[in-house]
């Protein structure tokens, strides 16, 4: 990803290190996985008018900007699991919460993106955008009411660089999965497992591209042969299978290259 500095017509600099999405991909992935943005640190979506900050950890200012990189609305401290759009609007920039006051940006400032040069990187303290977020290797999306579990799931998973998302309604497991871009998705039932059946079956028949698994305090085998793990006695054997629907699903996934 490159990386620009926006500053004012004037000079003034508005986000010292602005990393460009200018992919499909890129803005998919926007700030996912990011624990916190720093004062000084943002992205910045081009083309967008709509933005959601579902599956994020920190609140963000989002500024919206037209073709003439005239700011035509802001949205101040955006908290997680929220959505915001702007008619008109060519590019998003996202930046730390409470920036924009800080720096005085308002509705109908012009900016202008600079390249950053050697002595901007050379004296630059912010430090990458991703410098603390290293990409994981993959993506779980645990699916559970019961926050013991989603503790105890994510010591597991992220002691194994995988990144974890949470979800606690199962219904919304189908969506939650593609907006996270999950490569697994964990499914608890708790005492439920019925409950808990219905829902990865209801989840497969929508979802079929991503691998469930089904955890509850019972383990065994349905009648129609899937598997529960006993989600307190058999840790390892859940985490075990994780990784291998993962491989699975990873040598799937993998583009083929011709001759």
């Amino acid at each position: 990803m490159g990386t620009l500095t926006l500053r004012r017509e004037d000079g003034r600099i508005v986000c010292e290190r602005v990393v460009v999405a200018d992919r499909a991909h890129r803005r998919m992935r926007g700030l996912l996985g990011r624990r916190r943005l720093s004062p000084g640190q943002g992205m910045v979506l081009r083309p967008a008018f709509a933005i959601h900050t579902h599956f994020m950890h920190f609140p963000i200012d989002v500024v919206f900007l037209d073709s003439d990189q005239v700011v035509i609305a802001v949205e101040r401290n955006l908290r997680p699991w929220r959505t915001a759009s702007c008619r008109g609007a060519r590019e998003v920039v996202e930046l730390a919460a409470g920036e924009c006051e800080r720096r005085g940006l308002e509705v109908g400032d012009r900016v202008a993106w600079a390249s950053r040069s050697m002595s901007d990187a050379r004296s630059d303290t912010t430090g990458s955008l991703w410098d603390d977020a290293p990409e994981p290797r993959a993506r779980v999306l645990v699916v559970s009411r019961d926050p013991r579990f989603v503790k105890l799931a994510r010591f597991l998973f992220e002691g194994r660089g995988l990144e974890v998302e949470e979800l606690s309604v199962p219904d919304r497991a189908a969506d939650a999965a593609q907006d996270a871009h999950a490569d697994v998705v964990v499914l608890d039932g708790g005492s439920d497992v019925a409950g808990v059946l219905r829902d990865a079956n209801r989840l497969r028949a929508q979802r079929p591209d991503v691998p469930v698994v089904v955890a509850a305090d019972a383990g065994g085998r349905s009648p129609a042969g899937m598997r529960v793990f006993d989600r307190w006695n058999e840790t390892e054997e859940l985490l075990g299978d994780v990784e291998r629907l993962l491989a699975e699903h990873m040598t799937t996934a993998a583009p083929v290259l011709g001759d």
